[in-house]
């Protein structure tokens, strides 16, 4: 009849330090990617030692894609496909072959 008795003072301590350490633990995981590295930015504009590292990649290599030329030289992969169909306007390389997802580029 008396209703529920109260919660213990300890226990409503313990309480609320869960929830903080909750709190801290979704900022830790907000901070961190979901694939547990740091977010890296890219260059999206093309400076002329971009476009002088892009021409070294590509004498490097039998072929590339715009993949590995985003990786090699740390630009978006949107940004090495306009980089390479630019190059391929030029002459400097050409278009070996092409699906719906990736196109791959030999040196002419």
């Amino acid at each position: 009849m008396g209703g529920a008795s109260k919660k213990p003072i300890s226990t409503m301590e313990k309480r609320q330090q869960k929830l903080a350490e909750a709190q801290q633990k979704k900022q830790q995981k907000k901070q961190v990617s979901k694939s547990g590295k740091e977010v890296i930015s890219k260059n999206v504009v093309v400076s002329q030692d971009i476009l002088n590292r892009v021409l070294d990649e590509i004498k490097k290599n039998k072929f590339i894609t715009p993949y590995q030329l985003a990786t090699a030289t740390g630009i978006t992969i949107s940004v090495a496909k306009k980089m390479l169909e630019a190059i391929e306007k030029k002459g400097d390389i050409k278009l070996a072959a092409k699906n719906r997802r990736v196109s791959l580029y030999v040196a002419a």
